[in-house]
């Protein structure tokens, strides 16, 4: 039998989805190399917490050899749901009443014990799998202008920014992954199709530790977990981080339709034309408290007091994002050698708390077919672009599945009595 390779592999974009796929791929003994534009793992804020389901991400740990030290540093007590009127009235606190057990008949954990879906901070679990690999297998640093066929082969060749063209990382590559995120440049290869605008805008504010626990009517309001606060078109999700600090996401739902314009700072503040010709050619500024109250005047007067005031208590590192995604199950026409996995894919809304899971089972089903590849007694290009189409079926099917579950999510969220309705839903009644 004729020696065994492996693939080469690049895999673009160091995010959790990126990492698992090389963390399982390396505890298997095949090597991959990660490009990532960002110069280190702390360059950028790292975004919020994730619950990793057990029947999806921790499988994908499990399959890296890590779900022992996830284990360490994940927070069941942030698996604690709150969940709020725009009036104040609070429809469902585990913090106080405890995890229900599910209706007869149902599976789940029993009464208080956990869901299976414990909390990570983002940040962490990007630590936790970077650490399980070797330093060399991430180049930090290395963002991708531009991925380019080899004639004549299925093989493809990297160009990075401000590169000349001659770095000896560019390739060829058996493997191009794109694991890069809702705005991939790998994507392009392969389809046309960009994220949409969801119809929804989020203003994402921080407290730190020091000041959270300063203030203990604010982590009293928020809890453990997650509180989610809902009303027609409009809703607020509040969380608490490892580290002791919280966020809020304060969402407006501009349109109903997905795809519209995303209105500007300018029009979701409602200002006026003096307003507008003072500011000039400047932008909004989001770190000006009097511009933060102006948001939540305009859009959230009929809601209760206290929501109001812990979200104006949060004063760091705002910022004001529309969330995207993309069109609910869609595919692209295969190319041999590339593919996609995580937001690259399937970006999603965060309204399920799925998109995470979604994307590292992404990794496991494609690291088992590289590992069978590897590992079988069927070489070259063929065999490995059976490798990626079955992957990309399989994707498709979960994808598609939870993107709509997401999609569903993202209007009970946005809707009078959604509250109620996710009550239903986390103690695990009907979906209808």
């Amino acid at each position: 039998m004729a020696a065994v390779t492996a693939p080469k592999i690049a895999i673009i974009g160091a995010g959790p989805v990126g990492l698992t796929l090389a963390a399982i791929l390396h505890h298997n003994g095949i090597k991959s190399t990660i490009f990532e534009r960002d110069s280190s793992a702390i360059v950028r804020a790292q975004g919020g917490t994730l619950d990793i389901h057990a029947d999806a991400g921790q499988r994908a740990l499990i399959a890296a050899g890590l779900l022992d030290n996830f284990k360490k540093i994940a927070r069941e007590e942030g698996e604690a749901m709150k969940l709020v009127r725009g009036d104040g009235t609070v429809v469902h606190d585990e913090n106080v009443q405890g995890r229900p057990a599910p209706p007869e008949g149902r599976g789940g954990p029993g009464e208080g014990e956990p869901r299976g879906r414990p909390e990570i901070d983002r940040r962490d679990l990007k630590d936790l799998l970077i650490a399980a690999l070797p330093s060399e297998y991430i180049r930090w640093g290395k963002g991708i202008a531009s991925i380019n066929p080899v004639q004549g082969t299925p093989q493809w060749t990297l160009n990075f920014i401000g590169g000349n063209g001659d770095d000896s990382e560019s390739g060829p590559y058996d493997l191009i992954l794109g694991a890069d995120g809702a705005w991939s440049r790998v994507r392009p290869l392969l389809t046309d199709v960009r994220p949409l605008y969801s119809g929804v805008i989020s203003l994402d504010v921080w407290i730190t530790a020091e000041q959270l626990k300063s203030k203990p009517e604010i982590a009293k309001f928020i809890g453990k977990g997650t509180c989610l606060i809902i009303s027609e078109g409009r809703s607020m999700a509040f969380q608490r981080h490892s580290d002791g600090s919280a966020r809020v996401y304060v969402d407006i739902q501009t349109h109903k339709k997905v795809g519209e314009e995303v209105p500007s700072s300018k029009e979701l503040l409602k200002l006026t034309d003096e307003e507008v010709k003072a500011l000039g050619d400047g932008d909004v500024d989001w770190t000006d408290e009097k511009v933060r109250k102006r948001l939540l005047d305009t859009h959230y007067s009929d809601w209760a007091r206290e929501p109001i005031e812990v979200a104006m208590a949060m004063t760091e590192q705002p910022v004001l994002r529309p969330l995207y995604m993309l069109p609910v199950g869609h595919k692209w026409d295969g190319r041999p050698g590339v593919t996609l996995l995580g937001d690259a894919a399937h970006v999603m809304t965060p309204f399920a708390g799925v998109g995470v899971n979604v994307g590292m089972m992404d990794a496991l089903e494609l690291a088992e077919g590289i590992i069978g590849y590897v590992k079988g007694d069927k070489q070259g290009a063929d065999e490995l672009e059976k490798v990626v189409k079955t992957y990309e079926e399989g994707m498709y099917k979960r994808s598609s599945r939870e993107a709509g579950f997401t999609e569903m999510m993202m209007g009970i969220s946005h809707r009078e009595g959604g509250a109620e309705k996710l009550k239903d839903i986390v103690t695990g009644g009907s979906l209808e």
